[in-house]
């Protein structure tokens, strides 16, 4: 997700509007529902994010 947004917005910085890090802005809105989940060897973390707004 970051990625897409540096493309779309390359100046935006999630510490900008007082978040150390983008997940804790996402977290933050109370937008998405999150599904974390950690690789095998718990090294890497991956966000799943569906908006809440949107009906299935």
């Amino acid at each position: 997700m970051g990625s897409l947004i540096s493309k779309q917005a390359p100046d935006f910085d999630a510490r900008n509007y007082g978040f150390r890090k983008l997940s804790d802005l996402v977290v933050a809105t109370g937008l998405f529902e999150i599904d974390e989940r950690r690789s095998a060897d718990g090294r890497q973390k991956t966000m799943f994010l569906r908006d809440k707004r949107k009906k299935r």
